[in-house]
């Protein structure tokens, strides 16, 4: 998305690595609160799959940051290859053994399924209508007059174990935040001050 009158752009790209972690937080989040009233997508049984125990939220959080600025340094980091290719990262949630070795496959292979699906990755791109993204960036164009290009990361759903990601000219953002008209202040605020020049 490009203000031809500002030069303001918006890059918005749905990762394969950070909604790979969302997806295996709440499997995470679902295993340690099975009588949760509404549990969270994805609901599996993942107790043969050796996620680190104990420490499991200490190191999500450490994959998620270096996760998150691998993508923000790098357009060209996340792709369909990514979960095999920087293997040894995503695989510090399971244990390093023959179970953490096959829950990892396991969950890489149920969440490509399920996010390379129509149901999946294309679903969130329902985000760029009118009434959504677009209004989203309306919003900030007009208010922003650079050449400069805010990259924002769209996740399905909210990152429970770590805070929101919010940097300078990079935002990661549950797609809840766009869908919910609502928010949609709180979250032009919040990217506007991403693009603020320092």
């Amino acid at each position: 998305m490009e203000n031809t009158l500002s030069g303001f752009e918006m890059e918005v790209n749905a990762p394969y690595s950070l909604n790979y972690l969302i997806y295996v937080q709440n499997i995470y989040i679902n295993s340690e609160n099975q009588d949760r009233e509404n549990p969270l997508f994805p609901y599996v049984e993942s107790a043969t799959w050796g996620l680190v125990e104990g420490e499991f939220e200490n190191i999500f959080t450490e994959v998620w940051n270096e996760a998150v600025k691998k993508n923000y340094h790098s357009g060209l980091y996340d792709h369909n290859g990514t979960l095999e290719l920087d293997k040894t990262l995503y695989q510090k949630l399971f244990k390093d053994n023959e179970t953490g070795e096959f829950g990892y496959s396991e969950s890489v292979k149920s969440f490509v399924t399920w996010w390379n699906g129509i149901y999946g990755r294309i679903s969130i791109e329902s985000v760029f209508d009118e009434n959504r993204m677009n209004k989203v960036y309306t919003e900030l164009s007009r208010s922003l007059n650079v050449n400069k290009r805010l990259k924002i990361n769209l996740i399905y759903d909210n990152p429970l174990l770590t805070e929101n990601t919010y940097s300078t000219w990079y935002a990661v953002l549950p797609i809840e935040d766009i869908f919910n008209s609502r928010k949609r202040s709180e979250v032009i605020s919040k990217l506007f001050k991403c693009c603020e020049i320092v």
